[in-house]
């Protein structure tokens, strides 16, 4: 009996041996590459904003979105934006991507940026294109310093960048203008 104390007296002093030599010896592993997971990951967008009246003042749809943890900005990849003014118009600016910072009201749209509407008394509608473009969604301004192609039908103008007042329904071009207006 003496014998079999012994033995389980080793066996579990075997055992503390090993539990110790695998929890204090035992190399700390990382794992590899610290690799930054986004705060969030979304598909299949759809927000919309709605102004004082009630009535909706803009949409925004996006394939996907994503949200860097560190700064708190959304990436959206494929965007559509359609803006309602207040005084009626209406206009559509898609891009390949557009940048948000976290909790602000400015969008870095980039990557084949167009942005299309009825301009003014025009019978057809006029659409901008152009690499970048800033869109303030408070003061409701959107602005580039890249170049810039504007037409009108069967008008075409070219700039190194642009500013619009959306609410104003103005646009003005910065530098080296050219244009084509065909009768």
């Amino acid at each position: 009996m003496s014998g079999r104390l012994l033995l389980l007296a080793a066996f579990i002093a075997l055992i503390a041996v090993l539990v110790e030599w695998r929890l204090f010896d035992r190399e700390v592993t990382t794992p590899a590459g610290d690799a930054e997971r986004p705060g969030y990951y979304l598909t299949g967008i759809n927000l919309e904003d709605f102004g004082a009246d009630g009535n909706p003042r803009l949409a925004l749809q996006a394939a996907t979105a994503d949200e860097e943890p560190v700064s708190g900005a959304v990436t959206l990849r494929e965007v559509v934006v359609d803006y309602q003014s207040f005084e009626g118009q209406s206009w559509r600016l898609t891009s390949a991507e557009a940048r948000v910072p976290r909790g602000a009201v400015i969008v870095e749209f980039e990557g084949d940026v167009r942005m299309s509407g009825q301009v003014g008394e025009l019978p057809e509608p006029g659409e901008m294109r152009t690499a970048r473009l800033i869109l303030d969604t408070a003061e409701e301004h959107a602005r580039t310093r890249a170049a810039v192609t504007l037409s009108f039908g069967r008008h075409i103008m070219h700039a190194r960048g642009l500013r619009v007042d959306l609410k104003e329904g103005r646009l003005r071009l910065e530098s080296n203008v050219h244009g084509l207006f065909i009768p």
